[in-house]
């Protein structure tokens, strides 16, 4: 069980454990660099990094717009960085065996990683640490990811095993197959249904396959299927909520939508941080930091939700009635503000009354973005039953105003997709997407 420990620390930076095998001189080799791959020395030395080089404690990883890399530590931890990541090892101490005496202390400045734990901490704890700006995390022997969503958020997800992730306001556990979401120093650790993702997806060379294994396992549980049939509702902050329809998706492993290609306009992932999540195979959400159009012009901080649109005439078949969706049922993806500032989409919730053959909905929408709390609601007077629908009039009642774009999805109308894009009074637009569920 999940639970939430209230207990202050001293440290105000995000911690987790990572171990590190004696490998002759460094402390990490690299197995694979890609693209712009640099090292700066304690002393301010630049050098390049390739397969085979070797890191040193005091050295700080750089990776470029398109750069990746994967190390190998001596104690038989691996660390794979995400372009535009900056990854410093504070210390490292290992003599082949855990004698008490082992270090691994990092931090990881920017970007993200995911990473699978060796020999050092598993029997002290405290003996590992990475740190970032706003919390520490604790692992058990496990797998995970960590991405930042801004300077002051951090994104995590567990793979196998379990993590504590702290901050000054407390502690999390976050369990197999969960995210968490960590917002500054003063606010707890929360689990979150969209997980952090390293994009683009690393490719892993064959003689550094098998050591990643057991943690891709674990990335593979998505039921999202790559193919054709989709339509997609997305938002981004040069886009208004809008839809695509006839789509064929490219999903990896994690349910990460990839590409999509809608005949005409296409949507490819660009590189940078990236988050997804889906319910049942049946929906799946996501943001990318942005998307390229098959024009090559560039739709920054991309948000989308996708899936099967209910027919017609499964529409029709529910006949009629009042049906209820809520966030709590679905996920969502984290809302950005066009300043780059992220915050909470706290609740969701849609009514659809059904009479005949029209149809009358009512969308609720509550946001913590600025340490402030919106909530903007909006209607679609009776029309025509539709499987695909805008609300163009949300408000918050204090002149702030915004729009929806949504679909009913699954067979029987189980979920609903939205993306939406508000604007509070005298704010920067917000841009998110969620999946509401009955």
């Amino acid at each position: 069980m999940n639970q939430v420990i209230f207990r202050k620390r001293l440290l105000p930076l995000l911690v987790l454990l990572l171990p590190v095998q004696v490998l002759a001189a460094g402390a990490a080799r690299l197995d694979f660099a890609s693209g712009d791959v640099n090292a700066r020395s304690a002393s301010g030395e630049l050098r390049s990094l390739t397969k085979g080089s070797e890191l040193q404690a005091g050295d700080t990883v750089l990776t470029g717009r398109a750069g990746r890399a994967q190390m190998r530590f001596s104690d038989g931890a691996m660390v794979s960085l995400q372009p535009q990541s900056e990854f410093h090892l504070d210390e490292y101490r290992f003599a082949g065996k855990v004698d008490g005496e082992e270090r691994g202390f990092f931090r990881l400045l920017k970007g993200g990683l995911r990473t699978l734990t060796g020999l050092i901490g598993r029997a002290n704890r405290d003996n590992y640490k990475v740190s970032t700006s706003v919390a520490t995390i604790g692992i058990r022997g496990t797998e995970y990811t960590v991405s930042y969503v801004d300077p002051e958020t951090v994104a995590i997800a567990t793979g196998e095993g379990r993590i504590e992730v702290c901050n000054q306001a407390g502690c999390l556990i976050v369990a197999s197959g969960e995210a968490a979401i960590v917002r500054g120093n003063q606010e707890l650790p929360r689990l979150t249904d969209s997980r952090p993702r390293l994009d683009p997806a690393q490719p892993l060379l064959a003689d550094v396959r098998p050591v990643f294994s057991s943690g891709d396992e674990s990335l593979q549980r998505g039921g999202m299927a790559s193919g054709p049939g989709y339509t997609m509702q997305f938002a981004s902050n040069s886009s208004t909520p809008q839809s695509a329809g006839n789509v064929t998706a490219q999903f990896d492993s994690g349910d990460l939508l990839l590409f999509a290609d809608a005949g005409v306009q296409t949507y490819q992932i660009a590189s940078g941080a990236a988050e997804s999540g889906s319910r049942d195979g049946v929906i799946g959400w996501g943001r990318w930091t942005a998307a390229i159009k098959e024009d090559a012009s560039v739709l920054p901080n991309f948000h989308y939700v996708i899936g099967q649109m209910t027919s017609l005439a499964n529409l029709t078949g529910l006949g009629d009635g009042t049906y209820t969706y809520s966030l709590a049922n679905g996920g969502a993806t984290t809302p950005i503000n066009s300043s780059g500032v992220a915050g909470t989409l706290t609740s969701g919730s849609m009514v659809a009354m059904f009479s005949g053959g029209s149809m009358e909905l009512a969308l609720a929408l509550g946001l913590n973005i600025n340490s402030a709390n919106y909530v903007f609601n909006g209607s679609l007077s009776p029309t025509t039953r539709s499987p695909s629908f805008n609300i163009t009039s949300l408000s918050d009642g204090n002149l702030g105003s915004g729009m929806a774009s949504g679909m009913f999805v699954g067979s029987n109308a189980e979920y609903v997709g939205i993306s939406y894009a508000v604007t509070p009074f005298n704010e920067p637009t917000v841009v998110g997407a969620a999946a509401l569920g009955r």
